[in-house]
């Protein structure tokens, strides 16, 4: 994840002097050191009762620092470069900023009560913060510098439970699942101009379409999802789903949506073609949140009553392994090369680790602090 490193290359100066075979061999070494280099990650996890968040060598799968943050860090976003790493505090009203070459906490934001949910734009200069709190009966959305770690303006929502925030591929609008409020609010990033998109009943999460133009929510209390059209920010259909819809994910070709239905224990499995329902997959009690890896072959799905996380095949819609993890499982997080998936355990002191080619879980790592909550690679 590096950038290009600088000064003189010593493989040019190889090329003058070795015959081609042995040439070919360093070359290919070249290529796999540089993605050795590409793929060497930390994994950053907030943890909600002991105030720290950890990281995580993700080569070992052991923490190798602490951070202590505010209070209550239950979200994490880090800039696109990888450099700055911002945690909501939700029970200390700031968003903490991490270095994370240094693995340092360097500045303490103060925004509103109760912040949760944030993400930044995908130009890496503004972060977006949700509360779940209210002033004068609005929800503020905080946008921060990443710059100067400043607050730019507060964007005023309807209610006050707004829970998760996305931004189109071209970061001109952000997306927000205003659950309080029964719609799905749109923010113009340059004017700040809010406008709404009524959906049939606490929308709660949100995916985008790999081409960028549908957003997909679940409606948890209409037991349905809702199909957006980003250019004409209009409901296009609503599918009717299993009972409390709440997770959802895109396959990267774009043509399935899954949904978890978390009070039937189900995961829907939507034609984006037809916008029906074309697959019903039995998973565990509580199923929450859903990830589908890089190449699309399988999605996961964690089961927060039952200790497990599902794997299912996406080819046949079918689950392949059902694999026992910590308590209440929660945030899940694939890897790039698709060779792992990262588990927090949210009323435990671990994560899991399931080896994604063999399906089964390759460690757990302790000692990541009291509740862990969410999930981010870092550099």
């Amino acid at each position: 994840m590096d950038g290009p490193i600088g000064g003189l290359n010593p493989f040019f100066l190889v090329m003058k002097t070795y015959r081609p075979p042995l040439l070919l061999i360093i070359f290919a070494f070249a290529f796999a050191s540089s993605a050795l280099a590409q793929s060497a990650q930390t994994l950053w996890v907030p943890a909600r009762y002991s105030d720290e968040v950890a990281v995580i060598d993700t080569y070992a799968d052991q923490v190798v620092t602490q951070i202590p943050v505010g209070s209550l860090p239950i979200r994490i976003a880090i800039t696109p470069d990888l450099s700055k790493a911002f945690i909501s505090n939700g029970s200390s009203s700031s968003v903490s900023v991490l270095d994370t070459m240094t693995r340092t906490n360097i500045a303490t934001i103060p925004v509103y009560r109760r912040p949760g949910e944030l993400e930044v734009t995908p130009d890496g200069g503004r972060l977006f913060v949700l509360h779940q709190t209210n002033l004068g009966e609005r929800c503020p959305v905080a946008v921060i510098d990443t710059a100067t770690n400043e607050l730019i303006t507060t964007v005023l929502l309807p209610g006050h439970g707004c829970k998760d925030i996305l931004f189109t591929l071209d970061g001109r609008f952000a997306y927000v699942a205003n659950t309080n409020f029964g719609e799905v609010n749109v923010i113009n990033t340059t004017s700040y101009h809010v406008s709404s998109i009524i959906t049939p009943g606490i929308p709660r999460r949100l995916c985008i379409s790999p081409a960028g133009d549908r957003v997909y929510v679940t409606n948890n209390g209409n037991d349905s999802v809702s199909a957006i059209d980003t250019a004409t920010q209009q409901v296009i259909a609503t599918i009717p789903v299993g009972q409390k819809p709440m997770g959802i994910a895109i396959t990267p070709n774009g043509q399935e949506v899954y949904a978890t239905n978390q009070k039937d224990g189900t995961v829907s499995v939507i034609d984006t073609t037809t916008l029906t329902v074309i697959a019903t997959i039995p998973t565990g009690h509580l199923c929450q949140r859903v990830v589908i890896t890089h190449d699309g072959t399988k999605a996961f799905v964690q089961n927060g009553y039952s200790d497990t996380v599902s794997a299912i095949d996406t080819a046949t819609h079918t689950v392949i392994a059902t694999l026992p993890v910590g308590h209440h499982p929660w945030a899940l997080l694939g890897s790039p090369d698709d060779l792992k998936l990262y588990v927090c355990n949210a009323t435990d002191t671990t994560v899991s680790v399931i080896d994604i080619p063999s399906l089964t879980v390759s460690a757990t790592i302790a000692d990541v602090g009291s509740a862990p909550f969410d999930l981010a690679f870092g550099p």
